[in-house]
């Protein structure tokens, strides 16, 4: 299996590296008493990240979806995988539509969400299979990986998103063997040890990001 940029706690030279499917083990990370200062670390960081990705050419946005989708096919976490949950990228994200048309031509079930009423996701099939319709809010945990977005990730496994929970919530029910990878630019994915992200207790971790160069098991 092709070794990752692993990033690792400081320990013996002679101790193992971990296995990436192993996700037994998580860390718990400090966070900012002050729920309003973290909020609000947030709402600044979304409106950097956002006015960057607005200024994107259509071009470059192009080409990063292609070298995504290369990153992530190469990924060894996707080896075996017979169902992904992934997400149709909006303007300005990393661009997934390359990587879903490659899922589909390998015959890998790829699971979209529906932005429910109440914020929550529910999940179908694409392409349209034997399950027509919605699947419900547990389809996630029949997946192998699962891809979400994100405007920053650290090598903390934070996650920063788009504000609304949605993720948030439907995260809880993947389960712990199940990597879950999110997807940004280079620049968007910052050392924990200099630029950590803000955190409260119930924004879920991820395990692994692809960016357009390279994909990355964090310290979660």
């Amino acid at each position: 299996m092709p070794t990752p940029d692993t990033v690792l706690d400081a320990g013996s030279p002679s101790d193992p590296a971990p296995d990436p499917r192993d996700l037994s083990v998580r860390r718990d990370l400090s966070v900012e008493p002050d729920v309003l200062a973290v909020e609000a670390r947030k709402r600044a960081l979304r409106h950097d990240i956002r006015a960057v990705r607005r200024a994107v050419p259509e071009q470059d946005a192009a080409a990063v979806d292609v070298a995504v989708a290369r990153v992530l096919l190469d990924c060894p976490l996707l080896g075996g995988a017979r169902r992904v949950a992934a997400y149709t990228s909006l303007p300005g994200e990393p661009g997934t539509r390359t990587s879903l048309a490659e899922l589909r031509r390998r015959d890998v079930e790829v699971l979209l969400p529906v932005l429910l009423p109440d914020g929550d996701l529910d999940w179908e099939l694409r392409p349209a299979g034997a399950t027509p319709g919605h699947l419900g809010l547990h389809a996630i945990a029949s997946a192998d990986l699962v891809l979400v977005p994100a405007l920053a990730v650290d090598t903390a496994g934070r996650r920063l998103g788009q504000g609304g929970g949605s993720y948030d919530r439907a995260l809880r029910r993947v389960p712990a063997r199940v990597p879950v990878v999110a997807v940004v630019h280079d620049e968007e994915l910052l050392d924990a040890a200099v630029s950590p992200l803000p955190a409260l207790p119930h924004d879920q971790l991820v395990q692994a990001v692809v960016t357009p160069t390279r994909w990355l098991w964090l310290e979660t």
